[in-house]
C-alpha cells in the first residue's frame, strides 16, 4: 500500500513537472526595449545643445532620480524618470563655477538655490560647499542634513530633496571639521 501511493505521488509529480515545463516552453519570450543609447549619452547631448558642452556626470541619486552633471561653466541637475532611461528636465539655475568663487566674500563657505515647483511633489535646495564647509544643517526644514559629494578640491555639492515647498529664505547652520558654527545663525549671519 505504501509503495502504490509513493508511484501516484512520483506519478502526480511528473505530470506536473512535464505540464509547467511545456507550459513555459510554449508561451512566447519576454521582449525587453533596450535603448540605442546609453542615459549618460543621451543627457550629454541635451546638456551640449542647452550649455555648449558635457564634461561629465558626477553622480547619479536613485532615491530622487537626480543625475548631477559638469559642464565648463557650472553643475546641472537633471531630473530622470525612475528607471533613469529618459530625461525629464533641467533644474535651474545652474550652479555657476564663476559665480561662486566671484561672490565668497558675500555668500560665506556654501551658497545655495531652491526650486519648489520641479515637479509635484518634488522641491529641492541645493549648492556649492567649500571644503570647510563639513557640515551643513537646513534649519528651516526641520534640521536637516542635506546630502553632499566632492566636485574636486575644496568643492562639493550639496542638496536636498523635499516633497513640500521650501520655505523661503532657507535658514542654514555650517559647521567646520571641529563642530564650531561658521555660517549660520549663531555664527552672527
Amino acid at each position: 500500500m505504501g509503495k502504490r501511493i509513493f508511484v501516484i505521488a512520483i506519478s502526480c509529480l511528473g505530470i506536473l513537472f512535464t505540464l509547467y515545463f511545456f507550459t513555459f516552453l510554449s508561451s512566447e519570450p519576454t521582449h525587453l526595449a533596450i535603448p540605442t543609447t546609453s542615459l549618460e549619452e543621451s543627457i550629454c547631448k541635451k546638456v551640449t545643445e542647452q550649455f555648449g558642452d558635457c564634461q561629465r556626470i558626477l553622480m547619479f541619486d536613485a532615491r530622487s532620480n537626480l543625475v548631477f552633471i559638469e559642464s565648463s561653466s557650472g553643475i546641472i541637475p537633471v531630473l530622470t524618470n525612475q528607471e533613469f532611461t529618459d530625461f525629464k528636465k533641467f533644474i535651474y539655475p545652474i550652479m555657476d563655477f564663476q559665480e561662486f568663487n566671484e561672490e565668497k566674500v558675500e555668500r560665506g563657505p556654501i551658497n545655495w538655490r531652491a526650486d519648489n515647483h520641479v515637479q509635484e511633489d518634488f522641491s529641492i535646495i541645493y549648492g556649492f560647499a567649500e571644503d570647510g564647509a563639513k557640515t551643513i544643517v537646513i534649519n528651516s526644514e526641520g534640521n536637516i542634513q542635506p546630502n553632499r559629494f566632492l566636485v574636486r578640491d575644496n568643492l562639493w555639492v550639496w542638496y536636498a530633496i523635499f516633497k513640500n515647498d521650501v520655505q523661503l529664505p532657507v535658514d542654514v547652520t555650517v559647521y567646520d571639521g571641529d563642530g564650531q558654527i561658521i555660517y549660520g545663525e549663531k555664527a552672527g549671519e
